[in-house]
């Protein structure tokens, strides 16, 4: 757009020769602005050349399809934002199992482990290995059936810390030791939400990529 020896404005792009400051902290042209700088434009336009009406319609659907296509951004983003907040409020209350093989001991309490026995076993021990390698600690579960189960490991004796398990078995017909696989177990209390959520593990932050599985109540 450009002014002529009257001061009127000739035929042209009217996004030019008329300077706005945008409203929003963004610096992007918003629906005020635009309605703006068109009257600016139909004020001052040149009677005897005035703005191409192609021209007009063409920039006036461009200006409508960037409006809707930021509505539905937006939308999109508050529907992703409300699911992703209703997964994480999903787990409250919840025991979820996780990857990784140490506990962390708080008052006398390491929480929980699930153990997963191949077979019926007997003698089964828990022992607690310090930094050093060391074991500093046992928890005696006695017979345990066979699959998955959850066992607490409180009463444990142990320093406020983190150490690393050992499981011990024998097993109840042929009396054959055997180290059954096991994971850390927590209770979720609270949750985080953002880019990065995490879930709140025993007081501590547990990325959702260290969620193996959620426990059956």
């Amino acid at each position: 757009m450009t002014t002529n020896g009257t001061g009127g404005v000739s035929g042209g792009s009217f996004a030019q020769g008329v300077q706005l400051t945008p409203q929003n902290k963004n610096e992007q042209l918003g629906k005020s602005e635009f309605l703006t700088l068109l009257v600016t434009q139909l004020k001052n336009q040149d009677p005897e050349a005035p703005l191409d009406s192609k021209e007009f319609a063409v920039q006036l659907a461009q200006f409508t399809q960037v409006e809707k296509l930021i509505s539905i951004d937006q939308k999109l983003t508050s529907q992703s934002d409300a699911a992703t907040m209703g997964s994480l409020a999903g787990y409250l209350g919840r025991n979820v199992i996780l990857n990784g093989n140490t506990v962390n001991a708080k008052s006398g309490d390491a929480g929980q482990l699930q153990l997963d026995l191949p077979r019926d076993a007997m003698d089964v021990k828990v022992q607690f290995v310090n930094s050093r390698g060391a074991v500093v600690g046992e928890k005696s579960l006695g017979e345990l059936k066979a699959g998955k189960q959850i066992v607490s490991l409180n009463q444990v004796g142990l320093a406020d810390g983190t150490y690393g398990v050992k499981i011990a078995a024998n097993s109840k017909f042929g009396g054959s030791s055997f180290e059954p696989s096991f994971s850390p177990v927590g209770l979720v209390s609270g949750f985080i939400p953002g880019p990065t959520p995490k879930l709140i593990v025993g007081g501590s932050e547990i990325g959702m990529d260290q969620v193996k599985e959620v426990a059956v109540a």
